[in-house]
């Protein structure tokens, strides 16, 4: 009885276990053996565990029970110990990623999906087939190649080719400038032009947004910029949202941000020696100016250098401000602009500036403007201002460019505000005072005359 049990024990630790399956019923058994496959145990001596191909399809199990004859015809590989068919065969097949739907556009970082592949075909190759903007198909082509392919459809020959990304996104610069509403950074930047003008004129998403163009494979996006001079539009964006334009300039281009050129600038062209109308802003000649020109100039010579007698007058000059602008080293002021095409036609700005404090005696009267040092404003809107300053070493009056006298601010009841080019001359409040002092102090008794004196410095303080 003992001899008996001994036997039977020797029989179960000999008998052999191979893995069993058909991929015509289950995928796995080609693509992933080994994972949760049944397991049948070989009823023959000697028996051997078999993994074949027949017509693409892989069988796994004991030789017995698959080929009762013995013969397993290649491809087929035999081994004898127990599992030992759970490789994937033959080791050549190819593996491509596999997978549908909006999952599948981007299979970087899904190695899940990487397989081999179902049915074996010895020159099998992986396919990617793009159906839309939202599902993207991928597979083996001797397994599940669709009907629809080759209509976005892209074939390869080795291990994970497949692995292209469908739907990719590219930006765009996205802006719109019109009179309306003028966006002077959807025309051209504002980079300092140093040694290179033309290399530093061109946007970027630092000052203007952008949008995205998602672009199917085997589709090619682009950017887009319009202008119509005539209406002075410009529009910049993705071509996946370019509206109708029937009428300017439409420029399109491929890349990341490629829509970023600077809209080319013409400029009044003058100077005041030559032209008379040139300070007047009025008819001025214009020309277009050189490719990457970032902007056009107003540079005024300021009048109190005395020792350069042709700037008596306050020469004026306009042009493009390009390559080749350089502001004159002697005491030139400068007003750049960019938002539109001649947008240096305005009369600069300037007003008289002067500060009795420092002993300049018609500051307050401007009995004598023509001789006063007048200044450039920063913009050409900025107002010219005067007012009466109360400090405990005086009275006295200052006057220039709003920017220029903190002391004219909105509680300043002495402050007088203009707007235009040295409109700022009208005699100040103080020196209506000082002149009404004098009358008082001819036909006043002393002690009038020291009372009225104390209560105008206190008024004025």
């Amino acid at each position: 009885m003992v001899g008996g049990l001994l036997i039977m024990g020797l029989a179960m630790v000999d008998s052999l276990e191979c893995y069993a399956c058909d991929s015509a019923e289950d995928s796995q058994c080609a693509t992933r053996p080994g994972q949760q496959l049944e397991v049948e145990e070989c009823s023959q001596a000697n028996d051997e565990c078999v993994t074949s191909i027949s017509a693409g399809l892989t069988r796994r199990g004991c030789l017995a029970r698959l080929y009762p004859n013995g013969y397993c015809a290649a491809p087929c590989d035999r081994c004898n110990t127990s599992l030992c068919n759970r490789h994937v065969y033959p080791t050549d097949r190819l593996r491509c990623y596999q997978c549908s739907g909006s999952d599948c556009i981007d299979v970087t970082g899904r190695p899940q999906y990487l397989l081999p592949c179902p049915i074996y075909k010895e020159a099998d190759r992986c396919y990617t087939n793009v159906v839309h903007m939202s599902n993207t198909l991928r597979g083996c082509v001797g397994t599940n190649l669709p009907d629809t392919c080759p209509h976005v459809c892209l074939k390869c020959n080795y291990n994970g080719c497949n692995v292209e990304k469908t739907v990719t996104e590219t930006r765009c610069l996205q802006c719109s400038h019109n009179r309306l509403a003028p966006n002077p950074d959807c025309l051209r930047n504002q980079a300092e032009s140093d040694d290179d003008a033309q290399a530093k004129c061109s946007l970027d998403n630092a000052t203007v947004t952008h949008c995205v163009n998602k672009v199917m494979y085997g589709h090619r996006e682009k950017c887009f910029s319009y202008r119509n001079t005539q209406t002075e539009v410009v529009q910049r964006g993705c071509s996946t949202a370019m509206g109708f334009y029937p009428t300017g300039e439409l420029s399109e281009c491929h890349g990341e941000l490629c829509n970023a050129n600077c809209q080319d600038i013409v400029c009044a062209a003058c100077n005041s020696t030559a032209d008379p109308g040139c300070r007047a802003g009025r008819n001025l000649p214009t020309e277009k100016c050189a490719a990457g020109t970032t902007a056009c100039y107003s540079c005024e010579q300021d009048s109190t250098y005395d020792h350069c007698p042709i700037f008596a007058d306050t020469f004026l000059r306009r042009g493009c401000a390009d390559g080749n602008f350089t502001p004159a080293a002697l005491g030139d002021s400068c007003q750049l602009c960019r938002d539109a095409d001649s947008c240096n036609r305005y009369s600069v700005r300037s007003c008289y500036r002067c500060n009795a404090q420092d002993e300049d005696t018609d500051c307050a009267a401007m009995d004598l403007p023509s001789a006063m040092t007048t200044s450039n404003c920063s913009s050409a809107t900025e107002l010219c201002v005067s007012t009466v300053v109360s400090r405990l070493d005086g009275i006295y009056t200052v006057r220039g460019c709003a920017g220029q006298v903190p002391e004219c601010s909105a509680n300043d009841p002495y402050c007088v505000r203009c707007n235009g080019s040295l409109c700022n001359d009208a005699p100040t409040l103080w020196r209506q005072t000082q002149l009404d002092l004098v009358t008082a102090r001819d036909i006043l008794p002393d002690n009038w005359w020291s009372l009225l004196q104390y209560w105008w410095s206190r008024k004025l303080r």
